[in-house]
């Protein structure tokens, strides 16, 4: 199985938890700026479990873009030591955005998040509020509860069930026409052939397992298949 890296930008997403993942299933590394001094306690404990699999890598430097350049390097490393490997960038930051299209240009396997599946964010402690010389014997009303608001964030799925990846494979040998050429064309078929239909990151998910295994080849956009019956 080809290993896969979750590198972390903890200045830009700063998670509770891993969520989903799992030891075993990837190798983590955490990129901390130079001037972040706490971790978490919560998370501390879960990079334990993966042991010699989790890394803290605090970057040398505060310039712009200082932990975007090391997590980079860090990929470059990687993928000439493990050629198989996929890369996973865990940021809000769409300045990664042209370095994934660049990597997957080169035939390697490479995404950014916003978060990790099923984590949830450190929460910030609220300020509190400031004290008058003056009280009063009346009770303080409950403020009324605020809206939160709902954020819709793609939902990933490190592993498609082995039943919905035999199904996609039969569909594909299956097809009389010309197999989709494009990752957006297959994704597009992916949520077709489903009900419901996969959100887009899960159809994301099964092209990366697809790529993987084997079973479909990624230059950049396009598609590669080995021959049918293969």
């Amino acid at each position: 199985m080809a290993q896969e890296f979750i590198l972390v930008d903890f200045e830009n997403v700063q998670p509770a938890s891993l969520g989903s993942l799992k030891p075993g299933d990837c190798h983590i590394k955490l990129f901390a700026g130079e001037h972040q001094k706490k971790v978490d306690f919560a998370l501390v404990q879960a990079l334990q479990q993966f042991g010699s699999h989790a890394e803290y890598i605090q970057i040398v430097g505060n310039g712009k873009d200082a932990l975007d350049f090391h997590i980079a390097f860090y990929i470059g490393r990687l993928s000439m030591a493990h050629p198989a490997a996929a890369f996973t960038i865990v940021s809000r930051d769409t300045g990664f955005d042209p370095l994934v299209k660049h990597v997957i240009g080169m035939g390697i396997a490479c995404r950014r998040v916003a978060t990790i599946t099923g984590s949830a964010l450190v929460k910030t402690a609220a300020k509190p509020a400031a004290t008058t010389a003056k009280t009063s014997d009346k009770p303080t009303p409950k403020p009324a509860a605020a809206k939160k608001a709902v954020t819709k964030t793609p939902r990933a799925v490190a592993n498609p069930p082995a039943t919905r990846l035999k199904e996609v494979l039969e569909r594909l040998e299956g097809l009389k026409a010309a197999r989709p050429g494009t990752r957006k064309a297959l994704r597009s078929s992916l949520q077709a052939w489903f009900k419901p239909a996969p959100s887009e990151a899960e159809a994301d998910a099964l092209l990366d397992q697809l790529a993987r295994l084997g079973h479909i080849t990624v230059t950049g956009n396009k598609l590669g298949y080995p021959p049918r019956g293969g």
